[in-house]
């Protein structure tokens, strides 16, 4: 059984370029916080931004570039595209990577600034402590002095006030520590502990392994675009073709047309290329699939050479067209093949 591909549907489609605009428009958004950060002056500011925004879209249509000429098989095209390409990734990468740097930065000096307030928390709850204890001391003189009565009750209703201050601090305290947990921050915390490395180190992996990812991300699905359009652009070239059927043919699903006269053909058979048999005997053989881009990769043949090659096979009775515009072989019958 053969795989037979079909055009995508609508709600693939809106799924691809959805996630596509996506990636490409964080993409965008990363270098220009790079690009506009090279300059103060709201002139040199539009320059900058116009300057990220055409190296983003020429980056990408490169790609999709890349991809024609791969289809074209036209390899030295094709791998100066990449080099192009490259170069203007490692911009558009060194530009994720400077936007992302400046979000954890920003979340690193907020983390920061929240562990200084959670250490003055710790601070006024190790001060009462020092009170307490001081208070705790001077009620033992009280005791030894036989002074309880009037010295040593005031000290216990002050220490019970300190410790209920305690009690709120902490209460605020981890609250605090609560709400000021950041996902990425606990990410990179981790680890930075579970590696042995730097925070600084950990920081600048993930960014980077985040950038990349992002880039490579949307050149997917640009070229997965483009190979969806190149597959329509020649479904659309064969359905556009004029079927040439022998009289006494038949169309019908699963019934070939009828093979011309052995001696229809004869003066024509000139025109067909020297490999022609050898494709008819691997199509019957069912070692390339009936159609004409499985052909054209399984001969390593030009995808416009096979029009006229399906043309002769429809002629000659080999295949014929189905309703849906597809080709299938058609049922081999006795008798002198047309061929022959």
């Amino acid at each position: 059984m053969h795989y037979q591909r079909f055009p995508k549907g609508l709600f693939a489609l809106s799924v691809v370029y959805l996630i596509t605009g996506a990636s490409i428009a964080a993409s965008m958004v990363f270098s220009l916080l790079l690009f506009l950060s090279l300059e103060q002056g709201i002139l040199m500011k539009l320059m900058f931004g116009g300057l990220a925004l055409v190296f983003e879209v020429g980056k990408f249509y490169i790609w999709y570039e890349m991809g024609e000429r791969i289809s074209r098989r036209d390899p030295v095209g094709a791998l100066k595209a990449l080099c192009f390409y490259g170069v203007l990734a490692g911009l558009s990468i060194a530009g994720s990577v400077g936007g992302i740097n400046a979000a954890t930065n920003t979340l690193l000096k907020g983390d920061e600034a929240k562990a200084a307030l959670v250490q003055s928390y710790n601070d006024k709850i190790v001060g009462l402590e020092r009170e307490i204890q001081i208070n705790e001391q001077a009620a033992q003189a009280y005791i030894d002095m036989a002074r309880i009565a009037n010295g040593m009750t005031p000290m216990l209703q002050r220490n019970q006030a300190l410790r209920a201050r305690q009690d709120e601090l902490r209460r605020e305290r981890d609250q605090l520590a609560i709400a000021s947990q950041s996902s990425l921050m606990g990410l990179m915390t981790g680890l930075a502990d579970g590696l042995g490395w730097p925070l600084a180190r950990v920081q600048f992996g993930v960014v980077a392994a985040l950038s990349i990812l992002l880039d490579f991300f949307a050149a997917f699905f640009i070229s997965l675009l483009g190979d969806e359009l190149r597959f329509r652009q020649t479904l659309k070239a064969g359905s556009s073709e004029v079927d040439r059927v022998p009289a006494g043919g038949s169309n019908e699903p699963g019934v070939g047309p009828v093979p011309a006269e052995s001696d229809a053909p004869a003066s024509s058979s000139t025109a067909r290329p020297d490999y022609y048999h050898e494709l008819v005997s691997r199509l019957r053989s069912g070692e390339l699939r009936c159609a004409k881009g499985a052909v054209a990769r399984g001969l390593e043949k030009p995808l416009h050479e096979m029009e006229e090659v399906f043309h002769w096979l429809v002629q000659d009775g080999i295949v014929y067209r189905k309703p849906n515009r597809h080709f299938a072989l058609s049922q081999p019958e006795p008798g002198p093949s047309a061929l022959s």
